[in-house]
């Protein structure tokens, strides 16, 4: 049995990926802070309702699980919510650490290699010290690389977006 998408859906689908994506595209940083917030404000409801349900059984109140992810859960979604730049800086200062101590480990295999007289040391040893800078432009640059991310997401989008309309299009006139 073939499952197929309606072209009318696929049609739909493409014209509101094209509009997000163009909305991304026009303001990278405030889609990701919308993007945080949301996220945000899924970790405040979860946890509330994990307290809710602690809350519901008070003979046990102490042994639950929901009383021990809830509160967590409910102090960070209020706080995400609150600060949401503050979350997109960290996440992407976080990562910027990564990608550095990646680089890092790389760029030992990298002179390790070199040192026993592997073929390919060299190029390693490029992809190392690349790795090691863009960790470093991640960190002392959080925000900008934030923006970057979304607005390879919004070109994904536009690029999706156009590719689903087009071959809907294209059906709809091959009837």
């Amino acid at each position: 049995m073939k499952i197929e998408q309606s072209k009318a859906v696929r049609l739909v689908g493409g014209v509101i990926a094209i509009l997000l994506g163009a909305a991304v595209l026009s303001n990278p940083y405030g889609s990701m802070l919308t993007v945080t917030k949301l996220l945000g404000w899924a970790v405040l409801v979860f946890g509330v309702v994990s307290l809710a349900a602690a809350f519901a059984n008070l003979e046990a109140i102490l042994s639950q699980a929901e009383l021990y992810v809830g509160i967590p859960c409910t102090l960070l979604g209020l706080a995400i919510v609150t600060q949401p730049g503050f979350f997109v800086a960290w996440v992407f200062l976080l990562l910027g650490v990564f990608v550095m101590v990646a680089g890092l480990n790389s760029l030992f295999a990298a002179n390790a290699s070199r040192a026993l007289g592997l073929p390919g040391a060299s190029l390693g040893l490029a992809g190392a010290v690349a790795t090691v800078v863009f960790g470093a432009l991640v960190m002392l640059a959080p925000r900008a690389m934030a923006s970057f991310s979304m607005v390879v997401c919004g070109v994904a989008l536009v690029f999706a977006g156009v590719v689903s309309a087009a071959g809907a299009l294209g059906d709809l006139r091959g009837r």
